[in-house]
């Protein structure tokens, strides 16, 4: 049974001390036929699958992000794929506490709770396992949008090639994302639909990308209209659903743009240590390891120095500390 499992990335200090993970949107992933399963038609969308089930609430495949893991802190392809060619770290996950189920749909209603479509019970939705890690599987053939046992084989089933990666995987609804990067050009259309004066743009990266969060400027809002005695729901579920009458066409829209990243909390309690790249700077660990000590969050993470072996075409590890 497994125990960790790992993520390669670039040596960003910030990622330890906010925490804050991307999930990764249809456009943005590097393989072409990533949620675009075999059919006659150009398939955008899950809705037509969501036709055949007579559903009122047809989710899309631009809905969602992936969160990617792998079993492995050792292939030599993704240190240079995934961890700036050597120069970034690999992060070490405990399996049992990486936990993302905070992350799922929620009800999608209108102003008439009688009309309220509970999204976690949409039998599509289901079938996805939202925040929960789950294996990916490899094949030379793609999943057919005509025949197909669920719909987890459109998210979860990629081309043989890939294989080496041993992926896992976590579905995550992106409009719940903590924090969002953009570019700038889409605060005016932002500002046009939510006609709400708060402040809701967090960093200005002075290239043209902003880093938003839209949390906590909605939650003031909705709070003037839910009446927690007066309703079933939660105020989460309120507040989510609010959210997404607001901002669900938007998000839709800045998913369609690769530059835009969405980002959600890492469990702090499941991550077990930092491996450094082989041709990682000593400022970069310097400034990570930093991050890790000073984070209360973090007291229980080591560090491993990664090198070239002398002998062979593999990496060696040296001793934790």
């Amino acid at each position: 049974m497994l125990k960790s499992l790992f993520k390669y990335a670039s040596p960003h200090a910030q990622t330890f001390d906010d925490l804050l993970i991307r999930a990764s949107q249809r456009y943005s992933l590097n393989d072409p036929f990533e949620l675009r399963p075999s059919s006659r038609d150009v398939l955008e969308s899950l809705s037509n699958l969501a036709g055949k089930k007579n559903l009122d609430y047809k989710p899309s495949y631009d809905d969602y992000g992936i969160i990617s893991f792998t079993e492995t802190h050792n292939n030599l392809l993704m240190w240079a794929h995934y961890a700036n060619q050597h120069k970034g770290i690999v992060i070490e996950f405990d399996m049992a506490k990486l936990n993302f189920n905070r992350y799922q749909s929620y009800p999608i209603f209108d102003n008439d709770e009688n009309d309220e479509t509970f999204a976690s019970e949409n039998p599509i939705i289901q079938e996805l396992n939202e925040g929960q890690v789950q294996r990916v599987l490899y094949s030379h053939n793609r999943p057919n949008e005509e025949a197909y046992s669920d719909i987890l084989e459109h998210f979860l089933v990629k081309s043989d090639e890939w294989m080496y990666e041993k992926e896992h995987r976590v579905i995550v609804p992106l409009i719940t994302a903590e924090r969002i990067i953009i570019r700038k050009d889409y605060l005016q259309v932002i500002e046009n639909a939510l006609e709400i004066d708060y402040k809701y743009v967090l960093t200005d990266f002075g290239n043209g990308m902003v880093m938003v969060s839209f949390d906590e400027a909605l939650r003031a809002e909705s709070g003037r209209f839910y009446y927690a005695s007066d309703s079933q729901i939660t105020d989460e579920e309120f507040f989510q659903s609010f959210k997404m009458a607001f901002l669900g066409e938007i998000f839709s829209e800045l998913s369609k743009d690769p530059s835009s990243i969405f980002l959600y909390k890492l469990p702090s309690e499941a991550i077990k240590r930092v491996f450094f790249g082989c041709r990682m700077s000593e400022q970069d660990k310097k400034q990570i390891i930093e991050k890790v000590i000073d984070n209360d969050l973090l007291k229980e993470v080591s560090f491993m120095d990664v090198e070239t072996s002398r002998s062979r075409f593999e990496l060696d590890f040296s001793e934790e500390y």
